[in-house]
C-alpha cells in the first residue's frame, strides 16, 4: 500500500515556512490587479472557469513530465468533486462575483477573513491550539484588515447582502477546503489531487457561465492570454498546490495569518502600476497586518526552540 502520511517528514523550519509563503503569496496579491484589467476582457465566471481549467492542466502536464501518476488513489479520487466545488467553484466564482453587489471595502474585509476560519476549523478538527500569540496575530491582522477597507465601507452599490455573503462564502469554502486537504494527508498524489479538483471545479464553473453569462464571451487579445497565462500558472497551478503541501508540513492557523499579507502586498502592486496612494489608514492596517505576521513568525521560532529534539541513540 503506498504511504501517503506526511507526519515521516521533517517540519519546516519558521524561516522557511515564511519564505515558501512568500512564495504563495506574491501571485495570489499580483492576481487582484490582473484580474480587474482582465476583466474588461472576459465575463467573470467564465475568466475564473478558464483560469482554473489552464491551471489544473498545468499541474496534470507537470506530472506527464516527471513520469508521475495522473490519478490519486482511491480514497483521494473520491473526493475530487468536493474539494473542486469548494476550492475552486465557490472560491473563485464568488471572490470574482462579490464586488460587483458590494462595495470594494466590505468586499475585502469579510474576503480577507480566511485565517479566522482556518484557525478556528483547526483548532475543532485538527486538534491546534489557539495561543495567546496567535489570538493576538489574529487580531492585529483582522484590524490591519479593516482599516485598509475602512476608506471604500461606506460604498454600497447594488446588491450589499449578496455581496457581502459571496465575499465571506469565498472565504469559508476556501478555508474549509484547506483544513480538509490537510486532514486528508494526500501525500504522493498531492499534486494529481490539486490538479483534478482545478479540472472539476472549472468544469462547473464553465457550466454555471454558460447558465449567468449566455451572451457573454471572451475577448481573445495578446494581453488577455497573458494575462491569462500568469493567473493559471502563478496564481493558480504553483500557488494552490505550494499551498496544500505547506499545510502538510505546519500548523495549517499559523501559515493562514500569512494571508494577511495579500491585501498588503495588492496594494503595493496597485500602487507602482495603477498609481493608486497609500492613505494614512491604510498604511496603519498594513502597520498592524506586518506586526501580526511578525508575531506568527516569532511564536514559530520560539515554538521551534521550546519544542524538545528526539534523542538519537547509539549503538
Amino acid at each position: 500500500m503506498k504511504d501517503n502520511d506526511q507526519s515521516s517528514k521533517p517540519p519546516l523550519s519558521p524561516a522557511r515556512q515564511a519564505w515558501l509563503m512568500l512564495v504563495v503569496i506574491a501571485p495570489m496579491a499580483a492576481c487582484y490587479p490582473a484580474i480587474k484589467v482582465g476583466l474588461g476582457f472576459a465575463p467573470p465566471l467564465q475568466f475564473a472557469g478558464a483560469r482554473t481549467l489552464l491551471g489544473g492542466l498545468i499541474l496534470l502536464l507537470v506530472l506527464v513530465i516527471r513520469r508521475k501518476p495522473l490519478w490519486p488513489e482511491a480514497r483521494l479520487a473520491r473526493w475530487i468533486l468536493p474539494l473542486g466545488v469548494l476550492a475552486t467553484t465557490l472560491t473563485f466564482g464568488a471572490m470574482f462575483a462579490s464586488p460587483a453587489y458590494t462595495g470594494a471595502g466590505i468586499a475585502s474585509v469579510l474576503g480577507n477573513t480566511q485565517p479566522l476560519i482556518i484557525i478556528v476549523l483547526a483548532a475543532l478538527f485538527l486538534g491546534e491550539k489557539i495561543g495567546l500569540i496567535k489570538a493576538l496575530a489574529l487580531g492585529l491582522g483582522l484590524a490591519g484588515v479593516t482599516l485598509m477597507a475602512l476608506p471604500s465601507l461606506r460604498e454600497q452599490p447594488g446588491h450589499p447582502l449578496l455581496g457581502a455573503m459571496l465575499a465571506l462564502g469565498s472565504s469559508v469554502s476556501a478555508a474549509v477546503a484547506s483544513v480538509t486537504v490537510k486532514k486528508l494527508r494526500p501525500g504522493n498524489d498531492l499534486m494529481s489531487l490539486t490538479a483534478w479538483q482545478l479540472v472539476a471545479g472549472s468544469v462547473v464553473l464553465l457550466g454555471l457561465s454558460a447558465v449567468f453569462e449566455p451572451h457573454q464571451t471572451i475577448t481573445w487579445t495578446g494581453g488577455f492570454v497573458g494575462l491569462l497565462l500568469f493567473l493559471a500558472l502563478a496564481g493558480t497551478a504553483l500557488s494552490t498546490w505550494l499551498w496544500f503541501w505547506l499545510l502538510q508540513r505546519a500548523e495549517a492557523g499559523r501559515l493562514s495569518l500569512y494571508l494577511f499579507l495579500v491585501p498588503v502586498s495588492g496594494l503595493l502592486i496597485a500602487m507602482s502600476s495603477f498609481g493608486e496612494r497609500l492613505n494614512l489608514l491604510q498604511a496603519g492596517g498594513a502597520a498592524l497586518i506586518l506586526a501580526a505576521v511578525a508575531l506568527s513568525v516569532l511564536e514559530g521560532r520560539f515554538g521551534a526552540a521550546t519544542t524538545p529534539q528526539p534523542r538519537i541513540h547509539r549503538p
